[in-house]
């Protein structure tokens, strides 16, 4: 999608205008009254429930049809915002609703920055509520976080929001009670040990593309292959954000470049999806699986094409990325790309 100057915009903004334009869509999410029109490649790569819904033999693949409960429109737009584009405008504001969306649409990234922005909104109104929502959606750090608060807070105890918390679930208002008595002798009464602390210091350093820190942590002895709540290393975060040379570094250091996520995605997969070109290339040239499969079969070209990224397209073709290997709706890359970019298929 060509700019004011002519100039094509971020894959981002070009998903994200895909998604507002409807052009090609072929699944209708229905939510309440209202129906929004998206597309199933895209959601199926990103979600693995969205996947399963889709599947072959399913009545949502063939009618193209998905009912949505329990998720207001709004939410429901900011969710199909992220999935086309990794980000969602109002996150800040929706963050409580957005998390169970995101968990249960199987959205670990969003599920994730929900819960980092629910953590930092915590109030003496919400805390209470912030400590269900943790223990109902597998939260630790939002879990942490909100029983470090009370603790540090105790007029949190005075008000609805805990009698609330207290009437809403018996195993999780036993396991609040009991954490935050723990916390109120020592707020961080479980700490975590030197290790797993470099570990996630090292993550969040790739997925903020500071250099410096990784390398850092690195020589500070941080593992480079561990993996956060949601399945990702160091270098998948930091091939999802394109910082080319945090992810020279990583492999340099000896990450594996073939290190999967919780639906079998490499950090090939990811710059494949997004169009980082140079990430490919380096990934590439550190003996990176062309054709791995991830969880629905799909391989980097698969998703390359399913965003619509051409160059990235170009690159996995010219490397060798076979045309037609096949995923589990038996649908090779060439098929899945559009009129316009079956010529690149040809040619390379």
């Amino acid at each position: 999608m060509a700019g004011a100057n002519g100039e094509k915009g971020s894959l981002a903004d070009n998903l994200g205008a895909l998604l507002e334009s409807g052009v090609g869509a072929d699944v209708t999410l229905v939510v309440g009254e209202s129906e929004l029109a998206a597309h199933r490649t895209v959601l199926a790569a990103r979600s693995p429930v969205f996947a399963a819904m889709l599947g072959q033999d399913t009545r949502e693949a063939q009618t193209g049809r998905v009912e949505v409960a329990d998720v207001r429109e709004a939410v429901l737009r900011q969710l199909l915002h992220f999935v086309y584009t990794d980000t969602a405008p109002q996150l800040d504001s929706m963050a409580a609703e957005l998390l169970p969306a995101s968990d249960k649409y199987d959205l670990p990234l969003l599920k994730r920055r929900c819960e980092q922005a629910v953590a930092r909104s915590l109030t003496v109104d919400n805390a209470a509520a912030a400590v269900v929502l943790a223990g109902l959606h597998s939260c630790p750090l939002l879990k942490s976080a909100a029983v470090e608060f009370v603790a540090s807070h105790p007029q949190v105890m005075a008000t609805e929001g805990w009698k609330n918390a207290l009437l809403h679930d018996v195993e999780i208002a036993a396991e609040m009670c009991s954490l935050v008595a723990a916390a109120s002798s020592k707020l961080r009464s479980v700490s975590k040990d030197d290790d797993e602390m470099l570990a996630e210091e090292l993550i969040e350093a790739a997925e903020d593309g500071d250099e410096q820190e990784v390398r850092k942590l690195i020589a500070a002895g941080a593992a480079l292959n561990a993996k956060d709540d949601s399945g990702d290393s160091a270098l998948h975060c930091a091939v999802l954000e394109g910082h080319v040379e945090v992810v020279r570094c990583l492999v340099y250091e000896g990450a594996n470049v073939n290190i999967r996520n919780s639906i079998r995605q490499t950090p090939l997969h990811y710059a494949s999806f997004r169009g980082h070109v140079e990430v490919i290339w380096v990934l590439l040239g550190a003996s990176a699986r062309i054709d791995a499969q991830d969880h629905m079969e799909q391989t980097p070209l698969h998703l390359a094409v399913a965003s619509g990224n051409l160059r990235a397209v170009k690159a996995l073709l010219a490397a060798g990325a076979s045309k037609f290997k096949k995923d589990l709706n038996n649908k090779d890359p060439k098929k899945l790309a559009s009129s316009s970019m079956r010529d690149i298929f040809d040619v390379l």
